[in-house]
């Protein structure tokens, strides 16, 4: 007997980091350069990297709205190990392993080893591998905007690195926090809220329950500060000197000026992100699945007081208890909506860890577990904030919901069965079986809708090392029309020429590595309000116009508008501008300016040269 419990904990110990190593070598395998979409945002970061890692620099050649962080990283890479596509998944697929290491190791410290395991599953199945639809880029290898991704990172490492402080202490561990927090700040805004005010929360529960470490805490003050202002201060110093220091400062901002500058929230696209055009909708549907959920949790609960005292065939009632849960959630359950009450679980959640970290008697579990659960909860709460409404594992959500699903899996899992068990209101089994059997179906459910879009990627664009596999007919069309307009263009266009596409596919210039003399990647409406309107593009681009433009279809009706050109409020002036300048030289697919998707290349007219002017040349 003593031999075999070593061997069955080593067993535990180890089979949760293999189980997820496998799941994540698979999912690579299956998915093997199918990550991202091209033609909506992430060709824009392949782009960037790509112009920074050749010398320019964002804010003063590159107009952008996030912080500065991500994009000279992903420019660092393509200077270490060539510019590609797969120098990109490579670094972001090393990324995410280390990101699922440390969602196992936080929450199976704090809540177990098989919480810690079901977490990290649902990461890779759910969230980080995840293809539900033929728009956006919401995947972690290829993602939107690598801010998201590495400003939840970074965020999520100093919540980790929090609790290894309130556990042992460490000067350089408060250095590492404040390191972290400077980092994420030259990301995204959500992040860098969130965590401010996890740790702001943890940090007081930790003054309430520990007051012995207060002045080691005080101490470390400093060394947190010092940490905090590395980062921000050595890009700052950086930027300055390649631009004026308004710029670079306004740079440094990122998100937190651009907000502002773009109105966010007045403009429909983020009315629409968080559920806002459809709110009673959305609160009918929060209030059904909330309700559920509730309900289900009680029925459960009773289930668990009923059967306190069964012994016998125990394993045979948690089985059908997973099984009737996996089954009744995969088949019944609308997964399009399963997630709108995600803010309000999440909020019940941290008040009940906030409470349990200020009742408990043993300083020792609060310092380990409730007060860096609670930080959590605090942290996964407000990054909702930004979808509100409207949560789901896709768009916006791929990042900004999986730390309140993976509070809410090691909850259920873990810590609400320890709470039934330790009160006398059952063994907590029955609640564990029936939550498992939740997630399972969510599994299924995103495995199987993954797998049938992934299975549709088989038409490639790009060569050698930025050879991706994108979506072929019936379900987008977009790649059968780009693949031999890429040829074409690649032949017309001379190599050291310069080219514009209108209104989005940067990612054209990218794999024909033709260069775009102005400083503007997209031309959305918001992106548009931040260039200081049409007009003001216009001016720029009258002043140096590019020798081509690749004008493509693109529909805005996500941001309540029509089609880029067509729509009196989108592009008009621009379209004007560019059919008084340029002419028509090859049309790919349909004319773009229709519903079907096409393309056009246009070629510069040179101005005419006045008699006087070519007479005294």
């Amino acid at each position: 007997m003593d031999t075999l419990l070593p061997r069955a904990d080593a067993l535990t110990r180890w089979g949760g980091p293999l189980i997820l190593s496998l799941t994540f070598a698979s999912l690579t395998w299956m998915t093997w350069r199918k990550w991202g979409n091209p033609f909506v945002d992430f060709g824009i970061e392949l782009y960037v990297a790509w112009q920074l890692a050749e010398g320019k620099h964002l804010y003063r050649d590159i107009i952008w709205l996030g912080g500065p962080l991500s994009q000279y990283v992903n420019a660092l890479w393509f200077r270490l190990f060539g510019v590609s596509y797969l120098t990109l998944a490579a670094v972001n697929l090393a990324w995410l392993a280390g990101l699922t290491a440390l969602l196992y190791r936080f929450f199976a410290q704090v809540a177990g080893r098989l919480a810690g395991l079901v977490v990290g599953l649902t990461l890779l199945i759910v969230f980080a591998f995840q293809l539900y639809e033929t728009r956006g880029s919401w995947s972690y290898i290829a993602p939107y905007r690598h801010e998201a991704v590495h400003g939840l990172g970074l965020a999520m490492l100093a919540l980790v690195v929090w609790r290894d402080y309130l556990a042992r202490g460490g000067s350089w561990r408060a250095f590492a926090i404040g390191l972290c927090c400077g980092a994420v700040s030259l990301t995204k805004m959500e992040p860098a809220v969130a965590l401010a005010a996890a740790l702001a929360v943890g940090y007081g529960l930790a003054l309430n329950r520990l007051a012995a470490h207060r002045a080691e805490w005080q101490r470390d003050a400093g060394r947190f500060i010092a940490g905090a202002l590395v980062l921000p201060i050595g890009f700052g110093l950086c930027l300055s000197a390649q631009m004026p220091f308004e710029v670079a400062a306004t740079g440094l901002l990122g998100n937190w000026g651009s907000v502002i500058r773009v109105d966010a929230f007045g403009q429909e696209f983020y009315w629409r992100a968080m559920g806002l055009t459809e709110w009673q909708k959305n609160l009918k549907w929060i209030g059904l699945f909330g309700g559920m959920f509730l309900g289900g949790g009680a029925g459960v609960l009773w289930l668990e007081v009923k059967s306190r005292s069964l012994a016998r065939g125990r394993l045979v009632l948690c089985g059908l208890v997973f099984a009737a849960s996996c089954l009744a959630s995969y088949e019944l359950v609308l997964w399009a909506y399963v997630f709108r009450p995600l803010p309000a679980l999440a909020a019940l959640t941290a008040a009940w860890l906030t409470w349990q970290a200020l009742r408990g008697r043993d300083s020792t579990a609060a310092a380990e577990r409730w007060i860096p659960l609670a930080a959590w909860g605090v942290f996964a709460l407000l990054l909702l904030g930004k979808v509100g409404l409207g949560v789901h594992v896709m768009g916006y959500s791929f990042t900004l919901a999986l730390p309140a699903t993976a509070l809410l899996a090691a909850t259920a899992l873990s810590l609400i069965p320890e709470t039934l068990a330790a009160r006398g209101w059952g063994r907590g089994d029955l609640f564990r079986s029936s939550a498992a059997g939740f997630i399972a179906a969510l599994w299924l459910v995103s495995l199987e809708s993954s797998a049938y879009h992934y299975a549709a990627r088989t038409t490639p664009l790009g060569d050698g090392r930025d050879r991706m596999l994108c979506f072929a007919p019936p379900l987008d069309d977009k790649a059968v029309t780009v693949a031999p307009a890429l040829e074409d263009i690649a032949r017309l266009v001379p190599s050291d020429a310069t080219l514009l596409v209108v209104p989005d596919g940067m990612v054209i210039n990218y794999w024909l590595r033709r260069v775009n003399p102005t400083p503007y990647v997209v031309f959305d409406p918001l992106l548009l309000a931040a260039y200081g309107g049409e007009a003001r593009v216009i001016e720029r681009l009258a002043a140096r116009p590019p020798d081509y433009i690749v004008f493509t279809q693109r529909d805005f009706s996500e941001y309540g508008l029509g089609r880029f050109g067509a729509d009196d409020r989108c592009g008009r002036l621009m379209t004007t501008w560019i059919v008084e300048h340029y002419e028509v030289i090859r049309i790919y697919g349909a004319p773009p300016l229709g519903e079907e998707f096409g393309l056009a290349l246009l070629r510069y007219r040179r101005p005419a040269l006045s008699s006087s002017a070519a007479s005294n040349p």
